[in-house]
């Protein structure tokens, strides 16, 4: 075996770069020299080859170094260049269909204030009658009802089938899947409160309850399971870098956890921290009442986050 095949064999399980060629015709020269000079101090070939070589010592790991910045740069310049996602027509999209949202809302308002304008100059209803103002709160979510479901819809197609810095995009027959889903369940929980105000609007208040919560088997119900059904089948769509930096997370969660004294410990902690954040919660509840002790828990979950991030292993 000659130098450059020795050489070559070094680095074949390495991406080949610009800076790894260097290095490699670098090498090969300064090892060259090496057996010459050893040859000259009375060496055979075979055996200067063979102790040039084990002078060499490790150099894998810079040669994994000169491979691995190669393939960050060719990740930063192909994955992570945002210029490079949003076209102009997608862009117009996005656009059209926050339109269509505003649009639907400034409407549904409008629908509601015209209702009660009407209802209190007696054009539409007796105003001692109970159930009057119920119409108001239907003519509102039946307004608002088709452009928020359309601005759903549209937003979940745009969004699942953009190409994004850390995700592929899905493809378009699932994606409409997905659509399909989130358009049936919205469209269900809007009409689930137009159908417990217009069943009530009629008199019938204890059936109200019955025929809102029914609204949910033909629409939320299956929508929910279809929804359910695309993630759990899901395949990733993480981009290269993004699946390594998701690895290296992960990794290190595991790290953290498989250390039997650091989950003890953190496992302690986090318990104290819940145990003092509900009996504060009460406290403060019978104290200064319970609309303002809730906010405990978001304290709590705060101090949760900066413990993990102590315990876990930076690298």
């Amino acid at each position: 075996m000659n130098t450059k095949e020795y050489v070559e064999s070094l680095f074949s399980g390495y991406e080949v770069t610009e800076n790894l060629k260097d290095f490699m015709e670098e090498l090969m020269s300064n090892l060259d020299a090496r057996i010459a000079n050893l040859v000259r101090k009375g060496l055979s070939e075979q055996g200067a080859f063979d102790k040039a070589c084990a002078e060499l010592g490790d150099i894998s790991v810079l040669a994994q170094d000169l491979s691995l910045k190669k393939r960050r740069e060719v990740y930063e310049e192909v994955y992570m260049d945002v210029r490079k996602y949003i076209s102009p027509g997608r862009m117009a999209a996005f656009v059209i269909f926050g339109i269509i949202a505003l649009f639907g809302i400034i409407i549904a308002i409008i629908s509601f204030l015209a209702t009660g304008w009407f209802f209190h100059r007696g054009w539409l209803f007796d105003p001692k009658w109970p159930f009057g103002r119920d119409i108001g709160i239907i003519t509102f979510l039946g307004a608002l009802l088709p452009f928020i479901v359309t601005s759903i819809s549209g937003f979940t197609f745009l969004g699942l089938t953009q190409d994004t810095k850390s995700h592929f995009p899905m493809s378009r027959k699932r994606a409409a899947w997905y659509t399909a889903a989130t358009a049936m369940i919205s469209f269900g929980l809007i009409v689930m409160p137009i159908t417990y105000f217009a069943v009530r609007f009629d008199g019938v208040g204890n059936f109200a309850i019955i025929a809102s919560i029914a609204v949910l088997i033909p629409f939320v119900l299956p929508g929910g399971g279809l929804l359910a059904y695309l993630v759990l089948s899901e395949k990733p769509r993480l981009k290269p870098w993004a699946a390594s930096l998701q690895e290296v997370t992960i990794k290190q969660q595991m790290e953290m956890y498989a250390d039997p004294a650091a989950a003890n410990r953190y496992g302690l902690f986090s318990g104290a921290i819940w145990i003092f954040a509900a009996a504060l919660f009460f406290l403060l509840g019978f104290l200064l009442g319970f609309k303002f002790s809730w906010v405990v828990f978001i304290f709590a979950v705060a101090i949760q986050l900066v413990l993990q991030g102590f315990m876990m292993k930076k690298k």
